[in-house]
């Protein structure tokens, strides 16, 4: 049997996983796991005029980079935070790093709170401004991008979580349609009965259902129900008709 029958045959099921899976994951995803959120924060690097000619501005780039994840930062900007976060916690809530060929240096924190992340990014950023003025006596880094307040959290992605469910999903249903019609052996079509049975087809009685019936009352020929009992029963009714037709052969016998 095609793929697209089994699954045809099977839709109310797997309709049914995909939208219970695809629900889970959203509540999961959206009452369970914990929220984070990100802010970023750019420097600039721009060397002084009396900088060494030997050192490019690509080697200072990476220089304060170093400098930005340094303890002495850490500290500076864990005290500005207040009771927020510790140096060592400030630390593993954020990822220095040099953007390659640029002289830009990016300041990635990750908090629970928005509020906080930007917080975070903005005060190491200008701990390393401080301590890159103090060590060289000149203000070679600038704050070229300040930490915005996302208004959207980092984790979890609700677009990639859903549609990760709905996938998985797409594809459990797709198996355990495939998986149920190897393990049945009844007779649904026209086609089986022709596989398995190896005879042909001469008719086939629909399956009606319960709706259409209501709608479509089955109706006896007029010699076979009562005209004395207008009200008579579906069940007398078909009495009537087996009597009839045992009867049937005595009376073409009769002259």
């Amino acid at each position: 049997m095609k793929l697209s029958r089994r699954i045809k045959r099977h839709m109310g099921i797997s309709v049914s996983l995909v939208v219970l899976t695809t629900s889970m994951a959203f509540g999961i995803a959206h009452f369970v796991l914990h929220k984070s959120y990100t802010s970023t924060a750019t420097l600039l690097v721009i060397p002084s005029h009396n900088a060494n000619s030997l050192i490019s501005a690509l080697q200072l780039t990476q220089t304060y980079a170093d400098l930005a994840t340094s303890n002495r930062v850490w500290n500076t900007a864990a005290e500005a935070l207040a009771d927020h976060i510790s140096a060592a916690l400030l630390e593993s809530h954020t990822k220095v790093s040099a953007i390659t060929n640029t002289d830009l240096i990016t300041i990635q924190a990750t908090a629970p709170s928005a509020v906080l992340a930007s917080e975070e990014a903005t005060q190491v950023a200008l701990a390393t401004m401080n301590a890159a003025t103090e060590l060289t006596g000149s203000s070679e880094l600038q704050l070229s991008s300040p930490a915005a307040i996302a208004t959207q959290p980092s984790f979890p992605d609700m677009k990639k979580i859903e549609l990760l469910a709905f996938l998985l999903s797409a594809m459990g249903a797709i198996f355990l349609a495939v998986l149920r019609e190897h393990f049945d052996t009844s007779l649904q079509t026209e086609e089986d009965i022709q596989q398995w049975l190896h005879l042909p087809v001469w008719a086939m009685i629909p399956r009606l259902k319960p709706k259409w019936i209501k709608n479509h009352p089955i109706i006896f020929p007029e010699d076979m129900v009562s005209h004395q009992s207008p009200s008579i029963s579906l069940k007398e009714a078909r009495i009537d008709a087996k009597n009839s037709l045992s009867s049937a052969p005595e009376r073409r016998q009769s002259p």
